[in-house]
């Protein structure tokens, strides 16, 4: 089984995950490093492969801009370009998503190997994992992680309008995003069931769709007890005891009595981790403070006043309250930790001195700092609402309260601080039971149990959206069949016949498109009225669009290329000021990627056409513009051709150009017929094309006409062998 995994943003890495560095660098990071790599580890499993954006920006390690990076003997971190190098909050990168989408297809094509499931974490993972999915014809898995309804209902209640979320968020998208992906899927995994009843709750969802609670695993060699040090200290690594070293002169700083037990917080500085409300339930109790010391860890920092104004603002109150209450030397600020080795290490320090681990957020999805913390056996405090709920069920190691009321919050971190019998029954528990509940191998196997069943079934998603997935039909193929359709394709039906026979012959092998100046429309008419079934790509006005199949499929990657400095809204208005140039009025003649004009046959071209370069020069688009017959001016964007739409092709299905014949028999042409492919020009062809004889171009003039010679130059260049006097 080949596994493909995908989280989009933040900075993923194998080791020293920067957990906390920003609201995209946080558990969903360390989750899906962990899943591809306990996952690679069962026996059932071919390979793991995590898709993330390959980042080149010199604010960040260089680690994170290179394509592979290698986790284990059967999994791998694969980073794929998306939106440019610069490293970006997740919610810039709605635009190029189905960039990603391309590079990621070519990526899989070119391992030659296909997915059994592909598993999209968080709504701009999903769409991406969603399409891969559908393209390959596989199943498709969801885990959104945190869902945009339940944020934009926070956002409002804090003051923030839809117009403002949209504006930084995107949020309405982000919402559409996670509605198409559960209209989709064909399982969706959630950590916990306040999750899975609550969150997804606010979504429409089909009755049968299966979702499944899969608690994250932990990572025991890392999260092992505090006593360990007592009983075992010589197989603890020096990079465990230098972190503790470091964590302990750090937090020295802080305190007057480092010897008292330790209420430690850990986590982003973000409004809903509601961090204010300990430091108030601390401040305010002269026996919290006579009992214990406080260290709140709140993400890592240089400058606070370089930072975004969310996080800026929660460490500015931190402060004011820690002053407020006069904290100084019995509250801990400390700037700097590390995921990898520290955090592991304040959960032991605490946990030595009888101390507890609190999280007063107004909401925890899931809660993988309670599960840490009760696998090193430090007891904690905590909110009850959402995923601590089924932490507390299973593994008995804490107490969780209502956030919102101080008095209880306060009396339940006395009565972990004071009660001897009760710290050491829930310090005990949450070691043991831990490692019961939250195992990586537990989790793995209920993960694995899950796809074995969703693969054994008919996939959900093609159906869903009603179209066939090209991907598994272009995924087999090592050649494809492109051609031009007036007086190539067409025109001598008995020689179409036989092309179409023979290509039915090899159709495991061999693809077959057309490429037309024509509209999809007008396009459909032709095939529809030749009896022309077996289609498997559509290059339709000039190139401006890609369609796969028969239910035209659109290719929303080749769309978001094209879009790059198009600006057809700034065209249309500066060509009215053109009195000799006419907008077509049949409605297939305007495009989103094509502007079609007739001239006036008053004026000469010669003289027309600069003026038109002129005003188009002026909107700052970037644009060709294609002239013939003397009368007709086509306008797109600059990287739309017929031939580079098929150059996008062979790159993105991995299709060797050489490997792609291109059939044509006019000037309209002449783009495809150059360059690498195998080229065919049919013997009907115009004289304008004539001089492709003379030019360095890998080109095959056949004498037959019309299909006849698609035939011939499928023959010459060895694509079908013998095929055609089998045939003929």
């Amino acid at each position: 089984m080949y596994i493909q995994l995908i989280s989009m943003h933040g900075l993923v890495r194998g080791e020293n995950i920067e957990m906390g560095r920003d609201a995209d660098t946080g558990g969903q990071v360390r989750y899906v490093v962990e899943l591809a790599r306990h996952l690679s580890q069962f026996e059932e499993v071919e390979a793991v492969d995590l898709f993330t954006r390959r980042i080149r920006d010199k604010r960040v390690s260089s680690v994170y801009s290179e394509e592979i990076e290698e986790l284990g003997p059967k999994c791998r971190i694969v980073r794929l370009p998306c939106g440019g190098g610069r490293y970006v909050r997740k919610e810039r990168l709605w635009p190029y998503l189905d960039e990603y989408v391309d590079h990621m297809i070519a990526f899989t094509r070119r391992t030659g190997r296909r997915p059994a499931v592909v598993h999209g974490h968080y709504a701009d993972a999903g769409y991406v994992a969603c399409e891969v999915a559908s393209v390959f014809d596989v199943p498709f898995v969801f885990t959104g992680h945190s869902l945009g309804k339940p944020k934009l209902d926070y956002l409002q209640e804090e003051g923030w309008t839809v117009e403002q979320a949209n504006k930084e968020l995107a949020i309405e998208h982000r919402i559409h995003v996670e509605q198409e992906c559960l209209a989709a899927a064909d399982l969706v995994i959630t950590s916990t069931r306040h999750e899975r009843d609550t969150q997804y709750g606010k979504y429409h969802r089909d009755a049968d769709l299966r979702f499944e609670v899969i608690p994250p695993g932990t990572d025991l060699d890392r999260f092992f007890p505090y006593y360990d040090y007592d009983i075992n200290a010589n197989d603890i690594s020096e990079e465990c005891k230098q972190a503790r070293i470091r964590m302990q002169q750090s937090l020295a700083r802080f305190h007057f009595n480092p010897e008292k037990p330790l209420i430690l917080a850990l986590c982003r500085p973000d409004r809903r981790k509601n961090i204010q409300a300990l430091i108030k339930a601390y401040g305010e109790s002269r026996q919290l403070q006579a009992i214990a010391n406080l260290a709140v860890l709140a993400g890592i920092r240089e400058d606070i006043e370089s930072m975004p104004d969310n996080e800026r603002q929660v460490l500015t109150d931190m402060l004011l309250l820690m002053d407020r209450y006069d904290l100084y030397g019995k509250m801990a600020v400390p700037k700097q930790h590390d995921s990898e080795f520290e955090v592991p290490e304040l959960y032991r320090l605490a946990a030595s001195t009888r101390g507890i681990f609190v999280n007063s957020a107004f909401i925890e999805l899931f809660g993988l700092t309670f599960i840490e913390s009760s696998a090193t056996g430090l007891p904690f405090v905590g909110t009850e609402n959402g995923g601590p709920q089924d932490i507390i069920e299973n593994c008995r190691s804490g107490i969780i309260v209502d956030v919102n009321d101080q008095q209880e919050l306060t009396d339940a971190m006395i009565t972990m601080l004071t009660d001897e019998e009760r710290w050491n029954q829930a310090s005990t528990d949450g070691v043991n039971l831990v490692r019961k509940h939250y195992s990586w191998e537990t989790h793995c196997d209920h993960y694995l149990s899950c796809l074995k069943d969703v693969v054994s079934t008919p996939v959900k998603t093609p159906s869903v959206v009603g179209r066939s997935a090209p991907g598994a039909r272009l995924a087999e193929v090592d050649a494809l069949l492109m051609s031009d359709i007036d007086n190539t394709l067409i025109g001598d039906d008995d020689a179409l016949h036989r092309l179409l026979a023979l290509l039915k012959e090899n159709r495991v092998r061999i693809g077959f498109g057309v490429a037309s100046g024509r509209a999809l429309e007008l396009i459909e008419e032709v095939l529809h009225e030749h009896d022309i079934a077996d289609l498997d790509v559509v290059v339709s006005s000039v190139g401006s669009e890609i369609y796969y199949g028969r239910d035209y499929v659109p290719d929303k990657g080749w769309a978001s290329r094209l879009r790059h400095k198009w600006y057809p809204e700034r065209i249309r208005t500066a060509l009215k000021e053109l009195p000799f140039i006419h907008q077509q009025p049949d409605a297939h003649t305007q495009r989103e990627f094509k502007l079609s004009y007739d001239l006036d046959d008053t004026v000469d071209p010669d003289e027309a056409l600069p003026r038109i370069h002129e005003v188009l020069d002026r909107t700052k688009s970037a644009y060709s513009l294609i002239f013939s017959h003397g009368t007709f001016v086509d306008i797109l964007p600059h990287r739309a051709s017929k031939g580079k739409a098929i150059r996008y092709l062979s790159d993105k299905w991995n299709i060797p150009l050489d490997r792609i014949a291109t059939a044509g028999d006019s000037g309209n042409d002449h783009d495809m017929l150059t360059g690498r492919t195998a080229a065919i020009v049919v013997g009907n062809h115009d004289q304008e094309i004539s001089k492709l004889k003379d030019s360095s171009h890998r080109v095959y003039f056949a004498d037959g006409h019309m299909a006849n010679g698609i035939l011939e130059g499928l023959e010459h260049y060895g694509l079908v062998g013998q095929a055609v006097e089998a045939t003929a």
